[in-house]
């Protein structure tokens, strides 16, 4: 568990790919959505709690995470940042919130981030 900026670099053991969507016409008057790469970098990925949800009379598990990256100035407008979604592995998240955080991930900066995921399909 990252606690610290200092321990940032063995911490941070996973690779996750940040994707934004890309909505097309699909030439019968809808549209589709395509997920292109936006970022890929390494994090260190905590299991914040999780659930079990009934979604179409089936039975799902979701797990939401929260996961500190170095800072990228694509994803500090958190509004704009919202609309992406995290993959890690075979599992996609949808991000929630975006914190800029300083080195002692407690107060506001520009050192870290942390991406406040739940994971699922994208909206």
């Amino acid at each position: 568990m990252c606690k610290c900026g200092a321990d940032f670099s063995s911490a941070a053991n996973t690779r996750i790919e940040v994707q934004s969507p890309v909505e097309t016409d699909d030439g019968y008057g809808g549209r589709s959505t395509a997920w292109n790469p936006l970022l890929s970098l390494w994090a260190s990925v905590e299991p914040m709690a999780g659930r079990e949800i009934y979604v179409s009379a089936q039975q799902q598990s979701r797990v939401d995470a929260r996961m500190t990256i170095r800072y990228q100035s694509a994803l500090s407008d958190t509004t704009a940042a919202a609309r992406n979604r995290v993959v890690v592995g075979s599992r996609t998240y949808n991000i929630a919130a975006v914190r800029n955080l300083a080195a002692d991930l407690k107060t506001e900066g520009r050192d870290f981030q942390q991406l406040l995921c739940m994971e699922g399909q994208a909206s």
